[in-house]
């Protein structure tokens, strides 16, 4: 190869390194106008009514709010050739830090001050952030009408400020008098508190007046809303319920992220659909909007001369079942079959012969999970064929996991391949979906690539990368909350029991991977804010019952683990079949995980250590105990 189809080949992979590597919108700031793909719930989005967007970490709200941020919705717009007079709103962005608004829970200040100061905190945030649009404005429409800022200052006490830019420096001064003031319980000079949405409201008046608004809507995006106190939350509920256009708020937060619906009026509460609208993530078209965004990058790779395929379905090809039956040795398998048939008359033995394994294997996987003689069933089978294809239909995928069984030291022992597995895996989770396809890239540059064919990413770097981010996702469990050790180790055990369930799927229904949890109301209650935890935290997914079965179980709540898991753990990831698991098993991981395990595979050997995929034998001192 020459110099300069070396130079080429190198360029290509470089950029195919990076083509799915920005998977958070804090990431990308340079290329966020042309990587951004509108999520397909915008229009609700930017409804003069305000939102509450909710999702788990990585499902795209930051995204989504910064796109309504002035600076990055006016960039988008230059894509279509519209000024700032094209946007049909402005909008500011405001994310809740922490360790910022837990001072004012702990701070010395009584109740009252504690209220008053972090309404007073919040609005100097939000006028920063419209101290800049108004700069921006003027920027951007220098033969506009001043923006004049006497009456915003004034909210703040402050006099002889008129300008944007003067306002944002005495207000940045104020905030870290204030913070001082705060974290000193009071015992420095007292700031002069501003009152409630008083400034917001007065900055919204003076941008209109300026003619800056017109029939505009201004959006105040509020993002990890979760982090709020109950308190603080009641603050700005009021906030949100008192809010008149062209001011509306934009809240993104985590499922369950929203501890009160009370305002400072114990009284006036915010509800829904009267006071906001509620835009579930989970439910808005996530696999339209997904391959939107892959797509979109694969066709910007290919306008700079990047050889990728047309399509997401071409570099991600799926795996049929027969081929993934062949691929973990079904051969094998039906050789067995074919040696236990070996008595048994020429036609069926004819008949046998006639079937390719990725067929004929099934009939030893159903002679060990009916115990009914092998010749019987190759009878049967050749009178009603018909009855066996719906058979495989319906248990064919759980065959595919027991075709691993006993196989030590298999690379693989099930694949996980194609769009649509990788959609299933990422549940709605844009950041988990880009991800793994950035993953799968990186895999399959290690196997091999010339860098000038299209690029494809085969079953087995897809599937290497499945298992690597489940991974990685259950290293990360432990930081994400103060429960993260016991969200952690719940996963170990369900995750560790469903492959058990997968690997020797005998005597029970296929595809066991959702649970219900019962037991007596103590060891429930327990065990409830931890599985809470989990769902907010995407360890876990919780869904309405569809089939009751005892008054003991906990009301409405069917789990399962995030399908992000299942290639880690080696079980399926289609929603199927559930179990039920006693609360007090599940408490008893934390000081007993062997005897606990023991309770929750019910029936069944557990795998010896010496068959345990890699990445589950790392954990064998936290499964024995």
């Amino acid at each position: 190869m020459d110099t300069i189809g070396a130079t080429r080949m190198s360029s290509n992979k470089e950029v195919v390194q990076h083509l799915f590597g920005d998977y958070r919108a804090e990431w990308s700031q340079p290329d966020f106008a042309a990587l951004f793909t509108p999520p397909p719930y915008t229009e609700k989005l930017v409804h003069p009514r305000p939102s509450f967007l909710v999702g788990g970490r990585g499902t795209g709200k930051t995204t989504a709010l910064r796109s309504l941020r002035f600076d990055a919705a006016y960039a988008r717009s230059q894509a279509s050739d519209f000024g700032s007079d094209g946007l049909p709103h402005y909008g500011i962005y405001v994310r809740i830090n922490k360790n910022r608004v837990r001072a004012f829970s702990i701070t010395e200040l009584c109740p009252p001050d504690r209220q008053r100061a972090f309404a007073h905190y919040f609005n100097i945030l939000t006028c920063i952030e419209l101290c800049q649009l108004s700069s921006w404005l003027e920027r951007d429409r220098p033969s506009g009408t001043p923006i004049t800022v006497h009456a915003v200052a004034a909210t703040f006490g402050l006099s002889d400020v008129s300008d944007p830019r003067a306002l944002q420096a005495a207000l940045t001064s104020a905030l870290a008098g204030l913070e001082l003031y705060v974290n000193n319980g009071g015992r420095t000079t007292p700031p002069v508190l501003s009152s409630s949405d008083a400034p917001l409201k007065a900055f919204a008046s003076v941008l209109a007046d300026a003619g800056y608004l017109k029939e505009k809507l201004l959006f105040c995006c509020i993002d990890e809303y979760e982090n709020l106190a109950m308190e603080q939350q009641s603050m700005l509920n009021a906030y949100i319920k008192h809010s008149e256009p062209p001011l509306s708020y934009k809240v993104g937060m985590r499922r369950g992220g929203l501890k009160t619906h009370h305002t400072l009026d114990e009284g006036d509460q915010l509800s829904t659909p009267d006071d906001f609208a509620i835009i579930d993530i989970a439910e808005e078209r996530f696999d339209t909007f997904a391959e939107t965004v892959a797509n979109q990058r694969l066709s910007s790779a290919k306008k700079r001369g990047v050889p990728v395929p047309e399509s997401l379905a071409d570099l991600l090809p799926d795996m049929s079942f027969e081929e993934e039956a062949k691929g973990l040795g079904c051969a094998r398998v039906a050789a067995l079959a074919e040696h236990g048939l070996g008595d048994a008359p020429a036609e069926v033995r004819d008949w046998f012969a006639s079937l390719p394994d990725t067929r004929s294997y099934f009939l030893q996987y159903w002679h060990e999970s009916s115990g009914e003689p092998l010749l019987e069933l190759a009878k049967n089978w050749m009178a009603k064929p018909s009855e066996w294809e719906t058979r495989i239909g319906n248990h064919g995928v759980s065959s595919l996991f027991w075709l691993s069984k006993g196989r030590k030291g298999a690379r693989i022992r099930k694949y996980y391949a194609g769009v649509g597995t990788y959609l299933a895996l990422a549940s709605g989770n844009i950041r988990f979906f880009l991800e793994l396809i950035d993953e799968a890239i990186q895999s399959q540059l290690g196997l091999g690539w010339d860098g000038e064919t299209p690029l494809v990413l085969y079953a087995r770097a897809q599937t290497e990368s499945a298992r690597l981010v489940g991974k990685r996702r259950l290293a990360q469990l432990e930081g994400l909350s103060e429960r993260g050790v016991e969200i952690k180790r719940l996963v170990l055990a369900i995750g560790k029991t469903f492959f058990e369930f997968a690997r020797d799927p005998i005597g029970r229904a296929p595809e066991q991977n959702s649970f219900v949890v019962t037991g007596d109301s103590a060891s429930r209650a327990m065990i409830q804010p931890i599985l809470d935890d989990g769902v907010a935290n995407l360890a876990f997914e919780v869904t309405a019952k569809t089939k009751p079965t005892s008054e003991l179980e906990m009301k409405d709540d069917e789990y399962r683990l995030h399908p992000i898991f299942c290639a880690f753990f080696e079980y399926s990831h289609r929603r199927k079949r559930r179990v039920t698991f006693r609360a007090s098993s599940l408490l008893k991981l934390s000081t007993r995980p062997s005897a606990a395990l023991s309770e929750m595979l019910n029936t069944g050997n557990p795998a010896p250590t010496d068959e345990l995929p890699a990445q589950l034998a790392m954990f064998t001192d936290f499964y024995e105990g």
